[in-house]
């Protein structure tokens, strides 16, 4: 009787450990403006190569990145950047301050969703709020910062300056030149 609860005790399962997972965190943070850069002291060329090797564009696109949209430092604009179609070209607008390689990263996801056929933006769309329910990455930014939830084209540009290779990947392929 004695070796069958020895043997009982052994066959028992033992309680499983739940492993906790790390806490959640911006893979990249919004970076604080630097209010000693003046028009004359940036140099666009240098935040845009920053951009370029921190959010891992691919180097097959550089080459569209650096010479289709036309980027220029405005210390008389309101808020910090836009971007606009003036003619065939597209246009990024910084405040000095604000040029910084997420800032970057924000007004090139607008570009790149200008790439978008009305399909894909549809498609994104629908992605996009399935994403917003259930992926605990993308809740956690807009918990922090709601600003992507006022349109899906700022949700769109926000998920890539913040998450970039981090978002889901059913997002990716709305990335076009990006990722």
């Amino acid at each position: 009787m004695c070796f069958a609860k020895l043997l009982n005790l052994f066959n028992k399962k033992q309680p499983q450990t739940i492993p906790v997972p790390t806490p959640l965190s911006i893979p990249y943070p919004e970076e604080p403006p630097d209010h000693t850069r003046t028009i004359d002291n940036v140099d666009i060329q240098y935040v845009l190569n920053e951009w370029l090797y921190k959010y891992r564009v691919p180097e097959n696109h550089w080459q569209f990145w650096r010479t289709k949209i036309s980027i220029i430092v405005d210390p008389t604009i309101s808020f910090p950047a836009f971007c606009f179609l003036q003619g065939e070209v597209r246009q990024m607008r910084v405040q000095p301050a604000w040029l910084n390689a997420g800032v970057i990263a924000h007004e090139q996801a607008h570009s790149s969703w200008s790439l978008l056929s009305d399909i894909e933006m549809f498609k994104f769309s629908q992605e996009f709020t399935r994403r917003k329910e259930i992926d605990p990455l993308v809740k956690f930014l807009f918990a922090k910062n709601g600003y992507g939830l006022t349109s899906d084209i700022e949700g769109h540009a926000e998920i890539y300056r913040y998450l970039n290779e981090k978002m889901p990947e059913s997002l990716k392929k709305f990335y076009p030149r990006l990722i």
